[in-house]
Parts: C-alpha cells; sequence; structure tokens
C-alpha cells in the first residue's frame, strides 16, 4: 500500500494539494506522488489544481518531470493547474530549465487561489 503523499483540500472550486515530503528525490516516492496528483485529474469535477510546495526544500530531476507529466495531463482534460510556495532553490532550478515559463507559479497559497479567481473572471 502506498503512503500518502499529498494532503487535499478544497476552497470553492479550487482543488489545493499541498506536498507532504520536504525531498521529492527517491524514485519510489515521486512515483507515489505523482500518481497521486494525477488521480486528481480524473475527477471531472477537479479542473482547477493549486500544487503547494511549501514543505518541500529539495526536488530531483524525475520529479520536475512528473510535474510536466502533470501539466500535459492537465492540458488534455481542460484543466488550470497553478504551482506555489516554491523554495528558492527549487526555484532557481525552474528557471535553469525555464519550466518558469511553463508554469504559473505563485509565491503563496493565497497568491494561487486569487489566480484562479482573475482567470475564472476572464472567462
Amino acid at each position: 500500500m502506498s503512503t500518502q503523499r499529498i494532503d487535499v483540500k478544497k476552497v470553492a472550486d479550487i482543488t489545493i494539494a499541498v506536498c507532504r515530503d520536504m525531498k521529492l528525490n527517491d524514485d519510489l516516492v515521486i512515483q507515489e506522488w505523482g500518481d497521486q496528483l494525477l488521480a486528481l485529474l480524473d475527477d471531472k469535477s477537479c479542473r482547477k489544481v493549486l500544487i503547494n510546495f511549501e514543505r518541500v526544500l529539495f526536488m530531483s530531476s524525475s520529479a520536475l518531470r512528473a510535474i510536466i507529466t502533470l501539466n500535459k495531463k492537465a492540458k488534455d482534460v481542460a484543466a488550470l493547474l497553478i504551482l506555489c510556495g516554491i523554495d528558492d532553490n527549487i526555484m532557481e532550478a525552474f528557471r535553469i530549465t525555464r519550466l518558469d515559463t511553463v508554469f504559473t507559479i505563485k509565491k503563496t497559497e493565497d497568491d494561487g487561489i486569487r489566480s484562479f479567481t482573475v482567470a475564472g473572471d476572464a472567462k
């Protein structure tokens, strides 16, 4: 049986997934974490997803690949995906790999929630 790698909560129609692990560098942990995030998108009512990384201090390239896979699935099911709470050192990896241009990244969970509100109002 796999370990729960995310805590999930709802704020209005926004699904917030808070990462439990401080390090996303073990292949088994990343597999479980990625599978749990992907499973969120199987729920048709889950079309606004905010991933909170505030607890994460280290993320391997395998974890970055899992986020890219999640982003592809989000696009396939017409879901909006926003990331928040990313540590400065991890953010540097996003910049180096140019993933900061692929994802919407907000400083805090509240900023991420507000971004969905603005995006929703624009439609």
